[in-house]
């Protein structure tokens, strides 16, 4: 008899279920059931945890975002977050344009979700940004935490996600643009030494 998964390893076991069901059958044709059925639970399991597919979704794209540990140290503010920003880009790559835009047409309509949406994905990358990538820069005397105010903690992302959300896809070349027309120009308007 297979003893029954609890606490955090049926969460995980829930959240593999819900990407494997999504890259096998897109946004679209997610559902509650179908997941359920993959991860040999009920549906009364994942509705005790999340209160919507799109509420589902954002728990397994927030499981899959990029941590802390996993952004290398390149020595310099531009690289840590070329390297973070590459790292979420390949994320947003998995999990696709069209499910991004499905999901967020649903979270506009939804306060609950879209709270859920910010919590989950967008602070859990600005959190990587700020105490890994940010922390660093403060460490090596490139930044001061005064030349940071909140909207340039987050404008790293909010490009990318905007560039991701609007064109599908972003390359390296676009991440570097990013950086160095529009990031850092900013931080070293506020005094930085980036």
């Amino acid at each position: 008899m297979a003893s029954r998964r609890r606490g955090e390893e049926l969460e995980q076991a829930i959240l593999d279920a819900v990407w494997d069901e999504f890259r096998e059958v897109g946004y679209a044709k997610l559902t509650m059931e179908g997941v359920a059925k993959r991860a040999g639970t009920s549906k009364p399991v994942l509705y005790r945890r999340w209160s919507s597919r799109v509420e589902m979704m954002i728990a397994c794209a927030a499981n899959r975002v990029p941590k802390a540990s996993m952004v290398p140290e390149t020595g310099t503010l531009r690289g840590d977050t070329v390297a973070l920003l590459t790292l979420a880009a390949e994320r947003m790559r998995m999990v696709g344009q069209t499910a991004m835009l499905g999901m967020l047409a649903e979270v506009s309509a939804d306060p609950e979700a879209r709270n859920v949406l910010i919590i989950g994905l967008v602070n859990e990358i600005a959190k990587s940004l700020s105490e890994t990538v940010y922390a660093r820069a403060i460490a090596r005397g490139e930044l001061a935490p005064e030349h940071l105010t909140e909207r340039l903690r987050r404008l790293p992302i909010d490009l990318l996600r905007n560039e991701f959300i609007l064109y599908g896809e972003v390359d390296t070349d676009t991440l570097e643009q990013i950086l160095d027309q529009v990031v850092l120009p900013a931080l070293r308007a506020r005094g930085a030494t980036v």
